[in-house]
């Protein structure tokens, strides 16, 4: 009886550690909160989705923790075969308009981020190229509290030369179940495909249609004067 007793005793020792081991492990991860896909816009415009994946920030070394693995799969349902690469990273200090330009993936971009508070701020993606436009796939990845939401702006079209302002809102939710803080982001894309910028002109005049314009011109004036004076003379 004794024998069972401690059977008993040990099996439910062993139990409740390890549900406090699986509670103390959940306790370390964020969670979505209410994230939507319009808590992220781009040129007044919000997301095509959104993806949240505890215990992820993007730009951690560890190849199965960060990078792409929080979103990757889910993302890969707006159809492209090509994998994402990181092109701008804000850390923990990014504040008050910090850019960062890129050449990567052959597109001339550059990002701003801002901070109004913690949880709110704007972004802006400028295509520095006056002669091609640019159409690709982006991926604004935030990580706070335990966690990371990832936005999909999916084929965001960005005219040559032309800067798209957009607004972000943390809604995610920390380890203690309160709304969590920025930490850091990063701007993933994929699909980067341009075209030529053409500027529509207005056909500029020969020379000799400047020479019978300003004749044109003086006839006007000369028959002005002509019937000023005419007048003057019948008054």
């Amino acid at each position: 009886m004794k024998n069972i007793a401690k059977t008993i005793s040990f099996g439910a020792v062993l139990c409740s550690s390890v549900l406090f081991a699986a509670t103390a492990h959940a306790a370390a991860s964020g969670s979505a909160g209410n994230t939507t896909k319009n808590d992220v816009s781009l040129g007044g415009v919000s997301a095509d989705a959104v993806d949240y994946a505890a215990g992820v920030n993007p730009q951690s070394g560890n190849a199965t923790k960060g990078g792409s693995s929080g979103f990757a799969s889910d993302f890969a349902l707006y159809g492209s075969q090509q994998g994402w690469t990181s092109i701008a990273a804000f850390d923990s200090k990014a504040d008050n308009g910090v850019a960062i330009t890129t050449s990567k993936l052959g597109a001339s971009l550059t990002f701003t981020f801002d901070k109004f508070d913690g949880r709110h701020g704007s972004w802006t993606v400028a295509n520095s190229d006056v002669k091609n436009n640019v159409k690709l796939d982006l991926v604004f990845a935030m990580h706070g509290g335990g966690g990371s939401a990832a936005w999909l702006f999916d084929n965001e079209a960005l005219g040559a030369g032309a800067k798209s302002t957009g607004s972000w809102t943390l809604n995610a939710l920390n380890p203690g179940g309160k709304l969590a803080d920025y930490s850091s982001l990063t701007i993933f894309a994929r699909d980067l495909s341009k075209t030529a910028f053409q500027v529509p002109t207005t056909p500029v005049p020969e020379p000799e249609s400047y020479v019978m314009l300003l004749a044109g011109l003086g006839l006007i004036g000369f028959m002005s004067r002509r019937r000023k004076s005419e007048y003057d003379t019948f008054r």
